[in-house]
């Protein structure tokens, strides 16, 4: 009888592998050469949607003296019966909030990728897990965890001076928009329900300008971080 590939050969031999037979990869690790494929369409559109909002930030500092003046009025109508509705700052400043959202979507689904491939590649990732999603939403907390998160996933890959460069502008800038609300407070006497300093609105302006400048170098380091990660994402693993 003749004997099938596969199947059995002659006595006293072990039987032959049946063609294109293929072992499947480990789970949790490829094997040596294996290169998943690196998130570069997540590092475009994070890169892109986050210089978008850093530029919408920017625009806001250059018309910060008009939306000013407009808040003025408003806070003045609004005491007196006579506040009208919507003005065009509040368009911008809610597209800015959409475009805001859209970026820290995008840029926490390219931190994701970049971990689970650091991960499939049997690389140890460091940091607390998935904490590009919700690092960001503890109080406090929320000016250590991304960075942990963000360092974690970028180990060996991007110094820690770059990620310095996102993160210490990028808390600055978080803590910039909470002291330009505070002149709101100041503008009022709450004893009396009046205006008692329009004035005190003007710092909005400088305190505006801080807050684009400040985003903008990070920016500057955050799109370095993305770039350089994410090339070094489609190297083979030895």
């Amino acid at each position: 009888m003749v004997s099938q590939p596969g199947l059995v050969g002659a006595p006293g031999t072990p039987p032959t592998p049946a063609p294109y037979a293929q072992t499947a990869p480990p789970i949790g690790a490829g094997p040596a050469g294996w290169i998943p494929d690196p998130p570069r369409q997540l590092a475009l559109w994070a890169t892109i949607l986050t210089g978008a909002f850093t530029a919408m930030t920017v625009l806001s500092a250059v018309v910060a003296p008009q939306t000013v003046e407009a808040l003025k009025d408003t806070l003045e109508g609004a005491l007196d019966g006579s506040a009208t509705g919507a003005t065009g700052f509040d368009a911008v400043g809610t597209l800015t909030q959409f475009v805001g959202l859209a970026s820290f979507i995008v840029l926490a689904l390219w931190m994701s990728k970049v971990r689970s491939n650091r991960k499939a590649r049997g690389e140890d990732v460091t940091g607390p897990p998935a904490v590009e999603w919700w690092g960001w939403f503890i109080p406090l907390a929320n000016y250590v965890l991304p960075f942990l998160g963000m360092r974690g996933i970028t180990r060996g890959r991007v110094g820690a001076g770059v990620l310095l460069g996102w993160w210490l502008p990028f808390a600055a800038y978080w803590l910039m928009s909470v002291a330009a609300q505070i002149p709101l407070f100041g503008a009022i006497d709450f004893a009396t329900g009046e205006i008692a300093d329009p004035d005190a609105l003007d710092v909005i302006v400088p305190l505006t300008w801080a807050q684009a400048a400040l985003l903008v170098v990070s920016w500057v380091f955050l799109f370095v971080t993305i770039r350089t990660a994410t090339a070094k994402d489609d190297q083979p693993v030895h």
